[in-house]
């Protein structure tokens, strides 16, 4: 770390020392909102309740509708004050179906009341275990895009298990045939990947069950807890064993010869990006972070899954009664990620795949010596992944010049 970093963000994200350089943030257009604050299910590797943060016994069970209310309004005030064309609004937990519709039927009444005049998409992302066929039908007649979250079949499903270690695997599919059933409203399936899983039939499980797009995601881990199989690295950068490359790689080949009309999003886009894309999911790429987090105290607080990490990580000081979210902009943990190259480590602002990587998603890159200026504890995945991806896109553009 340098000598001037003082943060586990890094002195080049202090807001002072960035506004002097003629940065400004980027405003907030994404809010998600905890509406529900404990699960049904007891997922292994949750970084909500199985990773040592402990902060969500701190928080009320559900989210109130004043607390909906006093966010909604400093949403609008936001947007007013920015002139944004519109926002997302995404409803989570915990499980935010625990408590059944009503309180999600409520919630958004509630914000839809508020940001009268503003245009507002809804999603909600849930593990499909309580959804029965009326349930989808609610959601469906809120107006309301349903993310679902399954891990392939039952055997890939291994670590999503109900409070008495039973698999969830059953209920959670039967809840996404039923999302699948009200048209166009399963948006999605999230998959964290089990690398002892076979990546072609969890992609073809996961492809049959009538979602339009599915996105891998990589277990969370960092330097001081690493994720399976990379605990004994001792090799860092693009030189280390890449078992969750591999892993993805085999899977992108099987997407890509197979004709699958589902949208992988890791898969499309890296392809984005390498294409010359400057925007994506924020796991990748250089663009700017625009996303916040309302707790059901009304706590503003950053992308919750950076909690394992350090105590304190996600935390900003700020909330929905005494803060606007201006008072948020220019928190480290936001600045460090919307100023893009500025806040990776050197190794990985010389790496050539930089603007497609960007140094991957911040949690896997915290070391308790060093803070977040590391590459991320997946950077041989990220960087196998990349190129073996742009190989075969190489490949098959030069494949159609010639044709």
């Amino acid at each position: 770390m340098d000598a001037t970093d003082f943060s586990p963000f890094g002195s080049a994200i202090d807001g002072d020392v960035s506004n002097r350089k003629g940065w400004t943030p980027y405003p907030f257009n994404e809010f998600i909102f905890k509406v529900q604050t404990r699960c049904n299910i007891n997922c292994t590797y949750c970084y909500v309740y199985n990773m040592g943060d402990e902060s969500w016994r701190d928080q009320p069970l559900s989210l109130s509708p004043r607390v909906a209310e006093q966010a909604a309004v400093r949403i609008r005030d936001h947007v007013r004050a920015h002139g944004i064309d519109g926002v997302l609004v995404s409803i989570h937990g915990g499980e935010p179906l625990l408590a059944g519709v009503a309180p999600i039927e409520n919630f958004v009444s509630v914000v839809r009341r508020v940001l009268d005049g503003i245009p507002v998409q809804f999603s909600l992302q849930t593990n499909a275990t309580l959804v029965r066929s009326d349930v989808a039908r609610a959601l469906f007649d809120l107006g309301v895009g349903v993310g679902a979250s399954l891990d392939g079949p039952e055997i890939a499903n291994r670590h999503r298990v109900d409070a008495r270690g039973k698999s969830s695997h059953a209920a959670a599919r039967g809840g996404i045939v039923e999302l699948a059933g009200q048209p166009g409203l399963l948006q999605g399936i999230l998959c964290v990947i089990d690398i002892e899983s076979n990546p072609e039939d969890v992609l073809t499980h996961l492809s049959s069950l009538g979602a339009p797009s599915l996105d891998f995601l990589l277990p969370h881990g960092n330097w001081a807890s690493r994720p399976a199989l990379k605990q004994a690295e001792q090799t860092l950068g693009t030189a280390a064993p890449a078992p969750y490359g591999k892993w993805l790689a085999q899977a992108f080949d099987v997407w890509a010869d197979g004709g699958n009309s589902i949208h992988v999003r890791i898969f499309d886009d890296i392809i984005h990006l390498l294409l010359g894309g400057k925007h994506s999911f924020e796991g990748l790429g250089l663009g700017p972070a625009r996303l916040v987090v309302i707790e059901a105290d009304g706590s503003i607080e950053l992308v919750d899954h950076l909690g394992p990490g350090h105590d304190g990580a996600a935390i900003t000081g700020r909330n929905v009664f005494d803060h606007s979210f201006d008072e948020v902009l220019t928190h480290p943990g936001v600045i460090c990620r919307q100023i893009g190259e500025q806040a990776l480590a050197r190794e990985c602002r010389e790496c050539i795949f930089k603007s497609v990587c960007g140094g991957g998603l911040i949690t896997h890159r915290y070391s308790p010596g060093n803070g977040y200026r590391n590459a991320s504890v997946y950077c041989s995945d990220l960087y196998y992944l990349i190129a073996h991806i742009k190989k075969v896109l190489g490949s098959r553009i030069t494949a159609a010049r010639t044709a």
